[in-house]
């Protein structure tokens, strides 16, 4: 008895060594890493709201109202059951993070008003100016609360582009009355094309259009600060113009007031291509460069004044200037969103050093993420926010990793030098790396060359073009300006010169097909996970970034495509891409399908001229297109699918063959095709979008729309 005792005391003394042992090798390691993190869920906290909010986009019929309080109740209780254990209790955090995001969302829609039904045919307009855009072909005027026709006033502005050579003077609160046709907003060039009507429907514009009557202005507005504030933009700006020739001009204007209508087309195509069309956008790089350089001045004029430092922190002092600083540069480029969201960005980066935080920390973006989340989530889908702040996590997180390498202290010359040039390279990597994949997504393009063309537009920009910028508008009252713009164009000719070296050689601009949703946000997991973990975990982010970029490239471009119209259809045939237009040539949406088909030879001509007696056939008979129904009286053959630019009310129709005409584009708006062995399949814009509240009814009420 007693040797069985020992026995089995020995034996549970094994198994207890046996389950420490093995709790030690498959239990270590999460261990390890949960310490390594701790504290660290914090930063993941935007992450899961911005997920939250792209759920709630990409739905494809609007939730009921209840749904988002019902998913931020049980994520609570989640977190109420497992408020005990650690992982857990995180998981739940951020599944309630998710849920906030998702009900944001839901409730800006909510709040906005609803679309405005469009009258296709004339209307009077009238109602109060709140805004005036300068376009190189005319003026473009936004109208609040307008009425057609005497009818109701509407919740939705609307925005009509001026007949040329209507020179009447208008202002931002100008009562006016004019007649225009209106259209609604455009609807995707082809299915899962960008979404005008989303982006319009959250602007609080209802529709776009062009007057067909002079525009008359039946009361001045009185004096505001905001037509001040217009009035002095323009002259500025029309001063830059008068003073500098148009392509440097423009660009100079556009830095300094935020006008960039007025740039050629080429300047702004030059820029697109090398990579370096983030400088024509007034934003977070612009107001860093005036903030940081108002900041170094006021600390070094500050450092002259005893009686100052003795006070006041120097710190402080340049802190409020640089601020100020902003809020002016933010006004004179017009307040929009963008140039707001950077400012409260660099208001917050101040708030740290003035508390003697760290400038810039992953903490304070998140706090940044979140906030903007929660002010406008309509924001997220967009590309402004996902590249910002993709580039600003990068480069925080970068240079947290090896930013110390690039210290310059004590080195010769040479190495300075050399040592700031790979700052400079490093920076421009960094932040062009990591918004590369969102803009590929976004605009469908990609431009290998862009840390050569931003290592030297970068800083020519921050330290001569701007600053010369910032000085002229010192000088302007004193009429001593072109002393500062002068050789501000001087830089601005230079960076037009990279742009052009750059765009010129070869491959500078590579376009891709469109790319799939689930790509971009592989991509966005890895980089939060790269970026936001401190322990070897990290590394963990490359994968999903891997299979994102793989994912984005393995995209198959339809076999057929009609656009919304029906006025334009693409086919695959053979290694040709044959383009058939119908009418008059949309130029917007050829531009909108060229990247659809990129790689691909594309060949595009009028129906007239391909097609004999209005037929023709194309991917060895399997596509047949008819200019109308009476092209289809000699019958459609074998082909599985049958276009018309015209309704063919029956014609060629049986089962198994797939019959797009005018009628189907109106009912289910751009349509693809794929051929898959022995099916079709079938995309349409009606399928993608959905039902949701920014998405006009389907069909278009065109027989309701007369009625005013």
């Amino acid at each position: 008895m007693g040797a069985a005792l020992i026995i089995a005391e020995r034996s549970v003394g094994v198994v207890a060594r046996a389950r420490g042992a093995g709790r030690a090798v498959l239990g270590g390691w999460p261990g390890r890493v949960l310490g390594a993190e701790r504290g660290r869920l914090f930063l993941f906290l935007p992450v899961a709201m911005g997920g939250g909010v792209l759920v709630y986009f990409d739905l494809t019929r609007e939730p009921a109202v209840w749904v988002s309080g019902g998913l931020v109740a049980a994520a609570t209780g989640l977190l109420a059951l497992v408020w005990r254990w650690a992982v857990p209790r995180g998981v739940a955090v951020l599944l309630l993070a998710a849920a906030l995001g998702f009900g944001r969302a839901q409730v800006q829609t909510l709040a906005m008003p609803k679309l405005l039904v469009v009258p296709h045919h004339g209307v009077t307009i009238t109602g109060r100016v709140v805004g005036v855009d300068l376009l190189p072909t005319g003026r473009r005027i936004r109208i609040a609360q307008p009425t057609l026709n005497g009818g109701a006033v509407q919740a939705r502005a609307v925005r009509v582009k001026l007949r040329r050579g209507d020179d009447i003077a208008v202002e931002a609160g100008d009562s006016v009355r004019l007649r225009a046709l209106l259209y609604g907003p455009s609807r995707p060039a082809y299915p899962g094309g960008w979404n005008f009507g989303r982006d319009q429907y959250f602007a609080g514009l209802g529709a776009v259009g062009f007057a067909i009557s002079p525009l008359d202005v039946t009361a001045r507005a009185p004096p505001g600060w905001f037509s001040a504030l217009r009035q002095v933009r323009e002259a500025i700006a029309a001063r830059i113009l008068r003073d500098m020739p148009l392509d440097t001009g423009s660009i100079a204007a556009t830095l300094l007031t935020g006008f960039e209508d007025s740039i050629p087309p080429a300047e702004r195509q030059d820029f697109i291509t090398a990579g370096l069309a983030h400088i024509l956008a007034v934003a977070g790089l612009h107001i860093g460069i005036v903030m940081a350089t108002l900041y170094a001045l006021a600390r070094f004029i500050v450092g002259f004044s005893e009686f100052v430092l003795l006070r006041v922190p120097a710190k402080i002092v340049a802190s409020v200037v640089s601020f100020v600083g902003g809020v002016v540069y933010a006004a004179l480029t017009g307040f929009h969103v963008p140039i707001v969201r950077s400012l409260a960005m660099a208001a917050l980066v101040l708030a740290g050093i003035i508390a003697g935080r760290r400038a810039l920390s992953l903490r304070g973006l998140a706090l940044a993420a979140l906030a903007l989340m929660m002010i406008e989530p309509q924001a997220v889908p967009g590309p402004s926010f996902q590249m910002s702040f993709s580039a600003v996590l990068a480069l925080i997180a970068g240079y947290e990793a090896v930013g110390r390498r690039f210290s310059i202290g004590g080195a010769s010359h040479g190495a300075r030098l050399g040592r700031h040039v790979a700052a400079l390279a490093f920076t421009s990597f960094l932040a062009g790396g990591a918004s590369m994949p969102f803009a590929a997504y976004h605009f469908q393009q990609i431009e290998p060359y862009y840390v050569l063309a931003n290592l030297i537009a970068v800083p020519l920009t921050a330290l001569v073009v701007l600053p010369l910028g910032m000085a002229a508008l010192v000088l302007m009252p004193l009429h001593l300006a072109r002393l500062a713009l002068v050789p501000m164009g001087w830089g601005i000719a230079v960076i037009l010169r990279v742009a052009r070296l750059v765009g010129g050689l070869p491959h500078a601009l590579i376009e891709i097909s469109p790319s799939p949703g689930y790509a971009v946000a592989l991509v966005a997991i890895g980089l939060a996970l790269v970026g936001l973990l401190r322990s070897r975990a990290r590394f963990a982010g490359i994968a999903p970034i891997a299979l994102g970029v793989l994912a984005m490239t393995l995209g198959r471009a339809p076999d057929v495509l009609v656009s919304p119209t029906g006025n334009l259809a693409g086919v695959r045939d053979g290694g040709v891409v044959r383009i058939v237009e119908a009418g008059r040539v949309d130029k917007f949406t050829l531009a909108q399908w060229r990247p659809v088909w990129a790689g691909d030879a594309v060949r595009h001509g009028a129906a007239d001229d391909v097609c004999d007696n209005g037929r023709c056939a194309f991917a060895a008979g399997r596509v047949l297109y008819l200019a109308d129904r009476t092209a289809g009286a000699g019958g459609c053959g074998s082909a599985a699918v049958v276009i018309s630019p015209r309704p063919l009310r029956g014609t060629c129709r049986r089962h198994g063959r797939l019959v797009i005409d005018r009628f189907s584009v109106w009912r289910n708006g751009a349509m693809a095709v794929w051929f898959r062995r022995n099916r079709l399949v079938v995309r349409t814009d009606r399928t993608v979008q959905g039902n949701r509240p920014w998405v006009p009814p389907w069909p278009p009420r065109w027989h309701h729309a007369g009625r005013w």
